[in-house]
């Protein structure tokens, strides 16, 4: 899925954000399949618990980043800025020291990977917040003015994103409530590919409204984010 989002991203380039966000998607879906394949290889949730939950947070957490640098600007293309670059990567770093760190001084260490995970929970928490704020404003002042028609972007927005927020959020919460089982790497693999697999979907379904969904954002955000 990640190849074939990344060999039909070249016909996007000429817009920006979108064609940013298919390329960060890409990402995200290869980290996640990288991801699942290590666990299969090495089983460390047999072996290495923490090292297997440390896995799953790190592609999460990147996963996240994805997320907000890639969705967020295709509501407000103001967004994303050098800082939050910096900002987004240094928590991210500090995160990945957290996580691996429980892995090197313990085998098993539910306790102690639980709070680890609290800087990916954090993250995700105001990526969330700033998701929807941001939704909310954009999407109201669309449908208000009744820019083009754009209720296919507003639509596609709602629908992928509440599932990818709660993939996220649900599948790190049950590897951390359960950090020594296995089941939740079977989950997590039905549920991801199903999710990825929509998500590749519903970015190709978008590629059939950028025209009017890039000139309603470019439009509409400078008279909120001034």
């Amino acid at each position: 899925m990640a190849c074939i989002l990344f060999i039909g991203s070249k016909h996007y380039r000429q817009y920006a954000i979108y064609y940013r966000t298919r390329l960060l998607t890409t990402l995200w879906i290869a980290a996640f399949g990288l991801g699942y394949m290590i666990h299969g290889v090495f089983m460390w949730r047999y072996t290495w618990p923490t090292a297997a939950s440390a896995l799953t947070v790190t592609y999460f957490h990147l996963g996240a980043i994805c997320f907000n640098w890639g969705y967020i600007p295709l509501l407000n293309p103001k967004y994303l800025t050098k800082r939050k670059v910096w900002t987004h990567g240094l928590f991210y770093l500090v995160g990945l020291v957290s996580y691996w760190s429980v892995a090197a001084i313990k085998q098993q260490a539910p306790m102690l990977t639980l709070l680890s995970f609290l800087f990916f929970f954090v993250y995700a928490a105001w990526t969330i917040f700033k998701f929807y704020r941001t939704y909310n404003q954009v999407s109201f002042r669309l449908l208000r003015l009744s820019f083009g028609n754009v209720m296919d972007f507003v639509r596609w927005m709602q629908v992928c994103c509440d599932l990818i927020v709660l993939f996220g959020i649900s599948s790190v919460a049950i590897t951390a409530i359960f950090p020594n089982e296995f089941w939740p790497y079977t989950l997590l693999l039905f549920a991801g590919v199903l999710m990825f697999a929509y998500i590749a979907y519903s970015l190709q379904k978008y590629g059939s409204t950028i025209d009017v969904a890039t000139e309603a954002t470019n439009n509409i955000a400078p008279t909120i984010y001034k």
